[in-house]
């Protein structure tokens, strides 16, 4: 792998793990003012957030590790000329 192309999957991957991470805080403030009687559901949409937080918790968590293994691998990764 070139240096160019670790270095723009490091900034993309960064970029999605952010979002991601603002995604989280959307669904829980969602969570919090957003749901009835019954917890999960949403009154305003009918989503089930419950399910929206834990799956956005995995990928957030995925994108982060992927961040640290492309940072911390980067000397096996990046071909030397």
């Amino acid at each position: 792998m070139s240096d160019r192309l670790h270095t723009v999957l490091i900034i993309l991957f960064s970029f999605a793990s952010l979002w991601a991470a603002i995604s989280l805080i959307s669904v829980q403030v969602s969570l919090k003012y957003e749901t009835g009687v019954d917890g999960c559901l949403s009154a305003v949409s009918g989503h089930d957030l419950c399910a929206s937080y834990s799956l956005m918790k995995w990928v957030t968590c995925v994108l982060v590790v992927t961040v640290v293994l492309l940072i911390g691998f980067s000397h096996h990764l990046i071909r030397k000329n």
